[in-house]
């Protein structure tokens, strides 16, 4: 507490001051008017020209991928499926004390 009153009042007036100095200049210097809309002078034709062919070409790819490893996917899925499967089956609980457990 104490060590907060002493702060504010050291700083208390500098900061004060500093914003009523910032108050007379904003008063005193003339704003600047901007000297186009931006985009407007299709600066950022460019930029949306990059973008939209970039999302494109990103957009070819995915289709192109997904339609051709249709049937890659398909025989893999099918494959998968023929492999021989055992039967799976619990460990016993609890664990006897001797056993290692690398079955």
């Amino acid at each position: 507490m104490f060590a907060c009153r002493a702060a504010w009042q050291r700083c208390g007036p500098l900061a004060r001051q500093s914003l009523n100095r910032a108050h007379l200049y904003r008063d005193v210097v003339p704003r600047r008017l901007m000297s186009s809309v931006p985009g407007g002078s299709g600066e950022n034709l460019l930029y949306a020209v990059l973008c939209g062919g970039a999302f494109a070409g990103a957009l070819a790819y995915a289709y192109r991928t997904v339609a051709t490893d249709k049937a890659r996917f398909a025989d893999r899925v099918s494959e998968i499926d023929a492999r021989p499967k055992s039967e799976w089956k619990p460990k016993p609980w609890p664990p006897k004390s001797g056993e290692n457990g690398d079955e």
